[in-house]
């Protein structure tokens, strides 16, 4: 299964494309074995019950894709594809309204699923033009969704069932061959709908879910070298396979209900656009998103009174090396949250005098380095020694920003640091700044509501002394430096 997942087909279009992954001619024939070729070179097959020419048509009956590995397999099938020779150099390629789906998993430790999917389109049209060595694939679909249909679990059937439904779908796919495979592809989708339904096997519960995502819009890029196994990822990455791809929509929300006897939940949601990206090679893997303007309203009925949350902006991005390497490679990591609100109604259950400011709170933590790896990552063995040692060396660490703002207080820093690894333990040395508003006057609140005793208040203004200073109203700040040989300094002022 992870062969098949290595195809490129990032959307449900690029999957229904079977067409796309293909070595590109003029002729139906030939675009049908560059097809079969393709999905061979991944280690896939590809069978069909009978194939010929019907006048400038090429018919293909019973076309199934699987792929087998000893943790499960896939396999798709298409009950007719038509590659019909436009007669200008172009072919265009339909194919059935409804690709069933097998998916099998035989996990090592853990129960096997068995689950079947359904691919369902209307209109669904390819236009393949270019020449043999450079080839694009121009799509169209009215409506495509997936469906799962039926699932088991260890042999017993799971009460589950989903439907996504794509529309106004559109986009192209290009593939350069040329010693590999060059691929890029778009896509664009007015809006997908979504429901979920599950519930205990033993009849205790239940859950549902329904939403919409609206304006969808994507890219990806990917690099294939020739002879790679999609199973062997340390392996493929190392021989040259990356990817990329940036995943856009403009709003949507949700809306969700879970029931555990006499228990109940619901969350309904809302949101303005948002990202996704991602990013693989032997250089390091990234991921992360953004969201804005996000409203999410709870209601259990084991809390008394409803949670209403607003969130301006949030933001993470991860990026981390993959590769063992004698040099540094850089790593990095942003989790930002943006005018976090909350409700009056929960803000009274323990502030009922609005004593503590209800202003948004803020969380930002931008931070970014080098670390010289020791193992691969994507290599199962290797991997398996993260247990017991840590996975590389940090050598360097800035802290481009700390910010958190809450209840009338703000903490924001910055620093950088380098490390010395030789003895063992790494070592820093640099210094990092750090400033402090506020944070008196929250105390003397937490003090009159009664959560913080006078004596454990003493105590955190008596460490506060010790480490920073005063620079103006209520303000502190304090640097903290790293000396060679592990010694501390707290504005000038030595703490080990």
């Amino acid at each position: 299964m992870k062969q098949w997942t290595g195809l490129g087909a990032v959307t449900l279009s690029a999957f229904l494309l079977g067409s796309a992954a293909l070595r590109a001619d003029v002729t139906a024939e030939e675009v049908w074995q560059g097809m079969a070729d393709y999905y061979a070179d991944l280690g896939q097959s590809v069978t069909a019950g009978s194939k010929g020419m019907e006048g400038d048509t090429l018919v293909v009956t019973d076309a199934v894709f699987a792929t087998q590995t000893p943790e499960g397999g896939l396999s798709a099938t298409i009950a007719e594809i038509r590659l019909k020779e436009l007669g200008d150099g172009r072919v265009e390629v339909t194919m059935s309204d409804e690709i069933p789906v097998m998916v099998l998993t035989k996990p090592e430790t853990g129960e096997p699923v068995d689950m079947g999917v359904k691919i369902t389109q209307s209109g669904l049209s390819v236009i393949v033009s270019g020449i043999a060595g450079d080839t694009t694939y121009d799509f169209t679909a009215p409506e495509m969704a997936i469906v799962i249909d039926g699932m088991t679990v260890d042999g017993a059937e799971v009460p589950l069932t989903l439907n996504a439904t794509l529309t106004g779908n559109s986009g192209s796919y290009r593939m350069i061959s040329d010693g590999g495979r060059a691929l890029t592809s778009d896509m664009k989708a007015e809006k997908v709908d979504f429901k979920i339904a599950a519930q205990d096997p033993e009849g205790k519960g239940d859950f549902s879910a329904s939403g919409t995502l609206t304006g969808l819009a994507g890219t990806s890029s990917a690099a294939i070298p020739d002879g790679i196994d999609m199973a062997d990822m340390n392996a493929a990455l190392q021989a040259g396979l990356s990817m990329d791809g940036t995943f856009g929509y403009t709003g949507g929300g949700y809306v969700m209900d879970f029931k555990d006897g006499e228990e109940t939940v619901n969350v309904q949601s809302t949101g303005g656009g948002g990202s996704l990206h991602f990013k693989m090679s032997k250089d390091g893997l990234a991921y992360g998103g953004e969201g804005r303007d996000s409203n999410v309203s709870m209601q259990m009925s084991a809390f008394p009174v409803p949670i209403d949350l607003s969130l301006a902006q949030s933001a993470f991005d991860l990026t981390l090396p993959v590769a063992k390497g004698d040099t540094a490679q850089p790593f990095g990591l942003l989790v930002k949250l943006v005018d976090l609100e909350v409700s009056d109604g929960l803000w009274s259950m323990f502030d009922p005098a609005s004593q503590l400011p209800r202003d948004p709170a803020t969380l930002i933590l931008d931070i970014k380095g080098a670390a010289k790896m020791l193992v691969n990552i994507f290599d199962p063995k290797e991997a398996e020694t993260i247990v017991n040692a840590p996975p590389g060396e940090v050598e360097t660490l800035d802290i481009n920003e700390l910010k958190v703002a809450a209840v009338g207080a703000e903490l924001t820093g910055n620093g950088a640091m380098t490390f010395d690894n030789s003895a063992g333990m790494p070592i820093p040395v640099g210094s990092v700044d750090l400033q402090l508003i506020g944070g008196n006057g929250l105390i003397d609140k937490l003090v009159a509501m009664g959560f913080v005793p006078e004596d454990q208040a003493m105590g955190a203004r008596m460490m506060m002394g010790l480490f920073a200073v005063p620079t103006g109203e209520d303000t502190l700040t304090s640097k903290i430096e790293f000396k060679e040989g592990g010694s501390v300094f707290a504005n000038g002022q030595q703490i080990q």
